[in-house]
């Protein structure tokens, strides 16, 4: 297996007109290299200098992807954690709206309908928010 293939397969940014953005990105679930990236990306987007928090959405919690050593520097992370993956987009639809996060990460075994990326999209926009879509594919 070539380096290549154990780093993010698909980066997609979509613009909003203005305060909000969606950007959409694949990992494989199984590549040793894709835990040490969320956990990077995670710990950089709860640094961000904007007072709001980093809001994790997802059917299992971050802290046990993250290495022991880093938890102190993600301080500003809220989590929202549930066992019915069906309702994720619409959790992060809600936590985008209310602006109470600087950005809202979203992990998904599954890619997103347009419905649900033009609602993304619009609760961004509304909660000057940015949205980060992490597929985890197999």
């Amino acid at each position: 297996m070539s380096c290549l293939e154990q780093i993010p397969l698909h980066y997609k940014s979509v613009p909003v007109l203005s305060g909000g953005q969606v950007t959409e990105i694949t990992m494989r679930s199984d590549a040793h290299l894709s835990r040490p990236m969320l956990a990077a990306m995670m710990i950089e987007l709860s640094g961000n200098s904007d007072q709001r928090w980093l809001c994790w959405v997802a059917d299992r919690p971050l802290r046990p992807l993250l290495n022991a050593n880093i938890h102190q520097h993600c301080q500003k992370i809220l989590q929202v954690v549930s066992n019915s993956t069906r309702d994720l987009s619409e959790i992060a639809i809600r936590a985008l709206e209310r602006g109470k996060s600087h950005t809202v990460a979203i992990l998904l075994e599954r890619p997103l309908r347009d419905d649900e990326r033009e609602a993304l999209e619009a609760a961004a926009l509304e909660g000057s928010a940015e949205c980060l879509v992490i597929f985890m594919q197999s």
